[in-house]
């Protein structure tokens, strides 16, 4: 097994392709690719019989998500988006009803407000839709260093997970280390 530093050393320098690679996805591309994904994902049957899921809420160079909002409100299920607590290095998990309006944090991500009453818990999620910068075949997923997805993916042991990608976040293998979690899927486009 590779000493930390050498993994971490290693996830560093693939962010930093990755992020160049996504910033050459222009808005068609990224428009076009997009509706390529969902497409796989509102036709996977994980999705048609979830009742209960969790979908992050796209950044500039992202898989678009605001039509798996609408859609999973409209075919009357529960779809919540992360809210960070950076005190706390985690998320909660959020209702989203369509009427709120979403906050910047301070990665500039947007999420909705934080409402006691509108908080779910990770357990009772059937599916989780998880973003990154890099996935393989076999559902590794880079992150962007921060940790807060492999935590909640912890919390949510039961649900079904994929990630949704463009072709150019796709690599041979991504590195792992002890804490990294393993998606069921990743749909690329």
């Amino acid at each position: 097994m590779e000493s930390l530093s050498s993994l971490e050393l290693r996830k560093r320098l693939l962010r930093k392709e990755l992020r160049q690679n996504l910033a050459r996805v222009g808005p068609e591309e990224r428009s076009r690719k997009s509706r390529i994904v969902l497409e796989r994902l509102f036709s996977h049957p994980k999705f048609a019989v979830a009742r209960t899921l969790l979908s992050y809420i796209a950044k500039d160079s992202e898989v678009e998500t605001a039509p798996i909002f609408e859609t999973a409100r409209k075919e009357g299920k529960k779809v919540y988006a992360p809210r960070l607590n950076t005190d706390k290095k985690e998320f909660v998990i959020i209702e989203v009803k369509g009427a709120e309006k979403l906050i910047a944090n301070q990665y500039g991500i947007l999420e909705p407000p934080l409402d006691p009453k509108s908080i779910g818990n990770p357990e009772d999620l059937d599916l989780v839709i998880v973003p990154g910068l890099g996935f393989d075949k076999e559902g590794g997923r880079l992150g962007r260093g921060e940790g807060y997805f492999d935590q909640f993916l912890k919390k949510a042991a039961k649900a079904y997970k994929i990630g949704l990608a463009f072709d150019c976040q796709m690599i041979e293998r991504v590195p792992r280390g002890p804490h990294d979690m393993v998606l069921n899927e990743v749909l690329v486009g």
